[in-house]
């Protein structure tokens, strides 16, 4: 019959501070972080649930909305959505991490999602894709659109114009590099008809399957220029061309952004793209995409003759 060795003293003494001592501390650590986890000031609590998700359709308009610095204008901005001649099925808000308080939203809009990071301007693209309408709408936090904004880009679309529509076009220069000079929409050109451009920004509507292209290759730069990669991408990849929708000079109630909505000056009302010179940024993006084959409205206006329109 065998024996069952002793343990010498070294094991022993080993053995006591791994099982005792050793498990006894991580019993007590573990404890302590979920009683951190637990405690109510670093939980967030929204004063209403979503809804369960709806089933993909083949029609209606998702929204999505920024919360940064300037969550002030989202009850604003989400009252004239629900007022559009066509309202949105869903509204849904993207709130980067910020050095201000969490606004709760979630009893205005119909989902709300919370980021601890600060994804800039690419999170609400991120999360388009998860929308289950056929249309998606992005508005930076400054704008508020007319009764009929909507109406306006469903018409367009009808009328042939199936592109990546917004509410502020740039038309490049054929020298190259970045100009926001020749404009189109609320801030530039106020057209009759449907302008031709090459990127749009401020408010964005599309067909939802057109947002792929996007993510088809990575952005050349985070810092800056997701719509001149998003309207080179759709360009590139799926040959969707940029719109910007009818905005007459004499009919506001189509346009995307009331006027002097969101434009009061001050340091925390400022946009951030306002707080930093980023056109030697965007030049570099917009020499790159050149290089890679974007012709610019342009330069096919320059050899077809025609308008842009």
């Amino acid at each position: 019959m065998s024996r069952t060795p002793r343990k010498s003293l070294k094991h022993a003494i080993s053995w006591w501070w791994q099982t005792r001592v050793m498990g006894l501390l991580r019993i007590r650590l573990g404890s302590s972080v979920k009683r951190q986890l637990a405690k109510p000031q670093q939980s967030i609590h929204f004063n209403k649930d979503a809804d369960e998700l709806a089933p993909a359709k083949s029609s209606g308009i998702t929204v999505i909305l920024t919360a940064y610095r300037r969550a002030k204008y989202l009850p604003d901005q989400i009252a004239a959505l629900r007022a559009q001649t066509i309202p949105p099925d869903e509204i849904w808000v993207w709130s980067n991490r910020s050095e201000q308080e969490l606004l709760d939203v979630s009893d205005l809009a119909d989902r709300v999602v919370v980021s601890n990071s600060n994804y800039l301007f690419w999170g609400r693209f991120a999360l388009a894709n998860l929308v289950r309408t056929r249309y998606v709408a992005f508005f930076d936090d400054d704008v508020l659109p007319q009764p009929k904004w909507f109406e306006s880009c469903l018409n367009t679309i009808a009328a042939g114009y199936d592109g990546i529509l917004g509410g502020s076009g740039v038309i490049l220069p054929p020298a190259g590099g970045y100009s926001n000079k020749n404009k189109a929409g609320w801030n530039g050109l106020h057209s009759n008809e449907v302008v031709a451009v090459d990127l749009v920004g401020h408010a964005w509507f599309m067909d939802k399957t057109h947002l792929k292209y996007m993510w088809f290759e990575q952005p050349l730069h985070w810092e800056n220029g997701e719509d001149i990669h998003l309207s080179y991408m759709a360009l590139k990849h799926g040959d969707i061309k940029t719109y910007v929708p009818p905005h007459p000079e004499h009919d506001q109630s189509i346009w995307s952004c009331r006027p002097d909505f969101g434009k009061v000056v001050g340091r925390m009302d400022v946009a951030t793209s306002k707080t930093k010179d980023h056109r030697p940024l965007r030049t570099n993006i917009v020499d790159h995409y050149r290089a890679d084959g974007w012709t610019i409205v342009s330069c096919l206006e320059q050899n077809d003759g025609s308008t842009g329109n």
